[in-house]
């Protein structure tokens, strides 16, 4: 059974982040591949273009409605063994799948994206929570994924709200008192060891795990790297809780989250919509 070492559960707890080297085998990251082509070739109804027509644009789809059975998904997780390997990982009796995300950046010329908290955007809680980020092409650290260590420990700031390609700290939240993101590209231009930032090089078959709270941007393409595709799978344990944001459409407003069993502040984050895999 595929086990954490101690370092990465460490490393998990301490700083929210950790890359597992060579965590897919090649015939797995062919299928992870598969995964990721069916949704690009049959795109969802939630599929779209971010920041349109700037240096900021890319592809994002997530929560495809066929990708589990009919696009691979649940047979590439059940294959991983991740959910007895995040069971030990978080101390969690219990392992969901959340949901799957897909990025396209293309071209060569796609700039830095914002830095955010998925926690701004989705109305959960609880420490039991892993992003799982699948690069398809080799990348050097200047075009990967940079995630703030020790963040997922910190403030919940307000979200970015992807609309403002002159200003990506432009808050998602209006009028909330959530702090506005810090823009974090500045300060790491004007003094490098202003931020605790992991960046990694990474292959393919390598695994980003990281804390959907901690804050997170990703790497621009360039000449050298012109083409970045990544697949992103998220998981939750027992701790998982539902956690109302500010803005009115994240929340349970006209029935969004009305399949969750509770949507009562703090009640646990459960849905016969997500699958439990241990």
């Amino acid at each position: 059974m595929l086990r954490p070492a101690e370092e990465q559960k460490s490393l998990y707890t301490q700083d929210g982040v950790f890359l597992a080297r060579n965590f897919l085998s090649a015939e797995l990251l062919k299928k992870a591949r598969a995964c990721f082509d069916f949704v690009r070739d049959n795109p969802s109804p939630r599929v779209a273009t971010a920041y349109r027509g700037t240096d900021q644009e890319h592809i994002v789809d997530d929560s495809h409605p066929e990708s589990w059975d009919a696009g691979g998904i649940g047979d590439f997780v059940r294959e991983t063994g991740i959910a007895d390997y995040l069971a030990e990982l978080f101390e969690s009796n219990h392992i969901w799948y959340f949901l799957d995300e897909y990025f396209t950046k293309e071209g060569g010329r796609t700039a830095y994206t914002p830095w955010h908290q998925d926690h701004s955007v989705i109305p959960i809680g609880g420490m039991q929570w892993v992003n799982l980020w699948i690069s398809f092409e080799s990348l050097p650290a200047h075009n990967c994924l940079d995630v703030v260590r020790g963040s997922h420990l910190g403030k919940l700031y307000n979200g970015a709200s992807y609309r403002n390609a002159d200003d990506l700290t432009d808050p998602l939240h209006k009028g909330s008192e959530f702090e506005r993101l810090p823009d974090i590209r500045a300060d790491l231009a004007r003094d490098p060891s202003s931020w605790d930032v992991a960046s990694y090089d990474i292959e393919p078959g390598d695994v980003l795990f990281f804390h959907p709270y901690a804050l997170h941007g990703g790497g621009p393409t360039d000449e050298h790297t012109p083409n970045r595709h990544t697949m992103v799978l998220r998981f939750f344990g027992d701790d998982a809780v539902y956690s109302p944001l500010p803005h009115s459409n994240f929340n349970n407003g006209g029935g969004m989250w009305s399949f969750l069993e509770s949507v009562e502040p703090g009640a646990p984050f459960r849905s016969k919509k997500y699958y439990q895999l241990l």
